[in-house]
This record gives C-alpha cells, sequence and structure tokens, in this order.
C-alpha cells in the first residue's frame, strides 16, 4: 500500500521520516495509521499551463502584433501559473519587437 502524507496528500517513500512536498514530520505524527492510507482527494495540484493561450498568443504577436499583447496580458495575470506569465511576458515582448519593425520597414 502506498504511504501518503496526513497533510498535503503527497505520495511517500516508505522510509520517509519527512514529507518531500510540505516538510511535515511524520516521526512525530501522533497516528502512524494515517500516514499509511491512501488519500487521493489531497493530491498535489497540476500547474495550468495555458498551453492553448500560449501557442495563440505566439501565433498573434508575429501576425497581428496588437492582439498578441493583448494575449501577453492576459497570459501575465494568471495567478496559477509561474510559467504562463512568464510566456506572457515574452509574447508582449516579441509583439512589440514585430511591431516596431514592421514600422521601420514600412517607411
Amino acid at each position: 500500500m502506498s504511504k501518503y502524507c496526513p497533510s498535503c496528500g503527497e505520495q511517500l517513500v516508505d522510509e520517509a521520516k519527512f514529507c518531500k512536498n510540505c516538510g511535515m514530520n511524520l516521526e512525530n505524527y501522533q497516528s502512524p495509521n494515517n500516514v499509511q492510507q491512501a488519500r487521493p482527494e489531497y493530491r498535489p495540484q497540476v500547474e495550468n499551463e495555458h498551453t492553448i493561450a500560449v501557442v495563440l498568443g505566439y501565433i498573434l504577436a508575429i501576425l497581428i502584433p496588437l492582439f498578441g499583447i493583448i494575449v501577453g496580458i492576459y497570459l501575465i495575470t494568471r495567478n496559477d501559473s509561474e510559467k504562463a506569465k512568464m510566456h506572457g511576458k515574452l509574447v508582449i515582448g516579441l509583439s512589440i519587437l514585430i511591431w516596431v519593425l514592421s514600422f521601420l520597414l514600412i517607411r
């Protein structure tokens, strides 16, 4: 039977003394039976990557920079993903670069 942290639900190795996710001390835990129970309702949350918005942002940054900036702002405001924030900044930067280059090449 798998061993899970009673605090956060992280799956543990059998000889774990501390939870690698939340740091809970498992040696001094009052009820060792609860440590052994599988607690699927406490699985760590997977970070939402906003993959479709990221890909769309890069495409729009190249084709229609104004819309690329809008998608970039959307990505920056996502509080559930650091990767989305990073890509949002890159999309905005790329949009501005494409926009500036297009103005320079038109003249």
